[in-house]
């Protein structure tokens, strides 16, 4: 049988390929931010039209980020087998289909299905394909180039609020969604240059061996060293293709933790964030400008890591761990802060640091693990992320509900925050 479709992007640092590579996770980042934010917004009027109760039309999105998760783990296997550009391509297919179908539903149910289905498995393994090409193709810059590349999340932000509320307010949600999913179709555009810029080769190590002919006089002799031979031939499959290994492997364990930490933590501020911000006695209006303007800090802390640690000025032990400290710190104090200059400093200072600490982990994870890998590492790491919260992502508003305040529920989101300090000095000193 022919040889498997690599996806290698491999370049002198970068190079055609490499930027091609950060364009295709750059609108990856944007599209995904235009599709989720877009549904959001939707919300209350999805409510009316769907007649269904806010819960199920929030939980649609939830679902849709864990099964983003649960697929990770397959992204190495469909993009070798493949290739990343095609990859890319049938996902941004999926997602624009998805917002596209969505326009037609009559009831939530129809909704979840397709959200989950589509946008949900095109979320998940889209990551890691071009995550991992990105990786492949850079080794100075990299952590300027995922930093660009992560600034399309930002962007989706800013634009796809005030554009999905435009859509809403002239065309209504059908037309929206179905504005939203051709919009969503420029990801397929990017895979497509992805395709071009280098054609697939193929590579050989995983294409199926003749095994060799034995003859047996004992049938059940036969059937049994048939069926070891089927069994170590599966695991092989599964050991290699799913990084199986990875999960036997301390190193991997510990950047998983800090990977894992880290967004459970900046997800729980976004969830609770205003609402605890409310319970300080600001305003809604008030509330909103900290999100705004911690926004814009969590851009230009995207973009600035990238240089600090490239050009030699901090290395990305030290940034990550100075990040870690001053995030912790802000969560631990939030919520106790009732003036407007200081809540706004801790806001500021939170994003910040997640913008520089979701870009400085994907580069420890290399560092650590290699660039071979690095999408058996961020596959299992996505799958563990969507456990976690599905697992605990009710905690602090459990707090809450117990306690009547936030205080204690950000003190433990602060305490969640602080515990990749460990696992980051056993790494430091483990080199």
């Amino acid at each position: 049988m022919s040889g498997v479709v690599s996806n290698s992007l491999e370049g002198p640092d970068g190079g055609r390929p490499g930027w091609v590579a950060v364009l295709a996770l750059w609108t990856r980042n944007l599209m995904v931010t235009g599709i989720t934010k877009g549904l959001g917004i939707m919300l209350p009027i999805l409510q009316i039209q769907l007649t269904s109760q806010m819960w199920i039309i929030g939980w649609i999105a939830s679902l849709t980020t864990a099964t983003s998760g649960l697929v990770a783990p397959f992204g190495g296997l469909v993009s070798r087998r493949f290739g990343a550009g095609y990859v890319m391509m049938t996902c941004g297919v999926m997602m624009s289909a998805a917002a596209i179908a969505g326009s037609f539903v009559e009831n939530s149910l129809q909704l979840a299905l397709l959200y989950t289905l589509l946008a949900g498995t095109a979320i998940g393994i889209s990551n890691v394909v071009a995550k991992e090409a990105v990786g492949r193709c850079f080794t100075k810059n990299y952590a300027t180039a995922n930093g660009i590349a992560r600034t399309g999340s930002s962007v989706g932000l800013i634009v796809f609020a005030p554009l999905v509320q435009l859509f809403l307010d002239t065309y209504g949600w059908r037309g929206t969604m179905l504005l939203v999913g051709a919009i969503t179709m420029h990801s397929v555009a990017s895979g497509a240059v992805m395709v071009a810029t280098r054609q697939p080769e193929l590579d050989q190590s995983n294409a199926y061996q003749t095994l060799p002919q034995t003859e047996h006089t004992n049938s059940s002799s036969a059937h049994e060293s048939t069926l070891r031979s089927h069994c170590g031939s599966l695991w092989k499959f599964v050991s290699k293709n799913f990084e199986v290994g990875l999960l036997l492997n301390s190193r991997y364990w510990l950047v998983a933790v800090i990977s894992c930490c880290n967004i459970y933590a900046y997800l729980m501020w976004i969830v609770y964030f205003v609402s605890q911000a409310q319970s300080n006695g600001f305003t809604l209006e008030e509330a909103g400008s900290f999100v705004t303007i911690a926004g814009v800090a969590n851009l230009f802390g995207t973009i600035s890591q990238g240089p600090i640690t490239d050009r030699g000025v901090m290395s990305s032990w030290t940034l990550v761990a100075v990040c870690l400290v001053m995030s912790s710190v802000s969560y631990l104090a939030s919520s106790l802060l009732t003036s407007y200059w200081p809540m706004m400093t801790s806001a500021v200072l939170i994003l910040f640091s997640a913008g520089v600490l979701f870009c400085q982990t994907d580069v420890l994870v290399k560092q650590v693990l290699g660039v071979e890998l690095l999408a058996g590492a961020f596959g299992w790491i996505g799958l563990k992320v969507t456990l976690l919260l599905v697992a605990l992502g009710f905690l602090p508003g459990l707090v809450y509900d117990l306690t009547g305040s936030y205080t204690a529920a950000f003190l433990l989101i602060g305490s969640v925050q602080a515990v990749p300090l460990v696992p980051l000095l056993m790494l430091r000193y483990s080199q």
